[in-house]
């Protein structure tokens, strides 16, 4: 049964007071009812009636807002404590924000992975160079001298002969330099062997790789350390013979890791220098004109150089055909004198 209200008491005292007024009037005095016409009794009836509809609406009115005021407050008292309402589940985690906002100063991330410092990574470097050197060989010897001196050594030397340049020869050359002395060596090898032509730097992040090499050989290394556990418990040939063929396979898995183990170590550790040296360049060649009197003249050369290749050929000759002729001159005398001496007459 809901509580009485405001409106409630308020309808009820009205109408005690308009059922008293109406046994008043029905139960007053004789003398009194008698005296008053019936038109006035009716008119007063509805006066009296009016006012108290009227202060019913008032009541009503008045105590319905403040009955709806407080069941408002109420609705809104009761979803605020209830966890599922609009203030209870929106609460929370806003709370939670703030509580993370003023722990951090900024929004809360998740969890993530440690960072990598810069000079943690693993990082290839590689230089491709080109120098012109008046002395090919010379710059190579001194090339050699600057990279030992940084605690590098060369890993390639090929050499060969250019024909169009005038030193005859080029050399490529492939250092292996320590990282740290990687910068120092490539501006010494461009700036004290001759004049610079050509340079390429190249760097390539190999973290995530040396990480995921390093994690596959522990793990492969584990799988085999239990494996040789395992040899060591087997009791039947069959057992044997099969962790033993497990384990041959784990090892030849375990050293190809290794093996890339050591490459990608040996790769971060010293930088590579490829350097090119060439010699002085030939002279340029200047075009040949054209036309009539070009062509003039190279024909008059061309007239006496072949005169003068005739003459010279001659020349040569000479000797040898003065001494043919005489040779031939002197065997036309005698063979004519010989056939003198035969076709002439006996004497007498």
């Amino acid at each position: 049964m809901p509580a009485p209200t405001t409106a409630t008491w308020g309808l009820s005292a009205l109408a005690c007071m308009v059922q008293r007024s109406q046994m008043a009037e029905n139960w007053g005095e004789p003398g009194a009812r008698r005296l008053r016409p019936r038109s006035m009794q009716t008119t007063g009836r509805r006066a009296l009636g009016g006012i108290a509809l009227a202060a019913a609406l008032l009541l009503s009115g008045c105590g319905g807002g403040s009955g709806s005021t407080a069941e408002r407050a109420a609705d809104e008292a009761a979803s605020k404590a209830q966890p599922g309402g609009p203030g209870g589940a929106a609460a929370a985690p806003d709370a939670a924000g703030q509580q993370s906002k003023d722990l951090g100063g900024r929004d809360a991330k998740p969890a993530s992975l440690p960072r990598i410092a810069p000079e943690d990574r693993a990082i290839v470097y590689t230089a491709d160079l080109r120098v012109r050197a008046r002395d090919v060989h010379a710059a190579a010897s001194r090339a050699e001298q600057i990279v030992s001196a940084a605690g590098g050594y060369v890993h390639r030397e090929d050499t060969a002969t250019d024909p169009d340049t005038r030193g005859g020869a080029t050399a490529m050359l492939t250092f292996k330099v320590p990282t740290d002395e990687y910068r120092q060596v490539l501006g010494d090898l461009g700036s004290r062997l001759g004049t610079r032509l050509h340079v390429e730097q190249q760097a390539e992040d190999v973290t995530e790789q040396v990480a995921d090499v390093d994690s596959r050989v522990r793990s492969a290394q584990a799988s085999l350390d239990r494996m040789r556990q395992l040899l060591a418990e087997a009791n039947t040939i069959g057992e044997v013979l099969s962790v033993e063929q497990e384990i041959a396979t784990r090892e030849a898995e375990l050293e190809s890791l290794q093996a890339r183990q050591r490459a990608l170590a040996d790769q971060t550790q010293y930088a590579t220098v490829t350097l090119e040296l060439v010699g002085p360049a030939a002279p340029r060649k200047e075009p040949r004109d054209t036309g009539f009197l070009v062509g003039l003249a190279g024909g008059w050369k061309a007239f006496a150089g072949t005169v003068g290749w005739l003459l010279t050929a001659l020349g040569a000759l000479l000797p040898f055909l003065v001494a043919f002729g005489i040779l031939g001159y002197a065997g036309w005398r005698a063979r004519a004198l010989i056939r003198r001496r035969r076709t002439a007459p006996p004497t007498a």
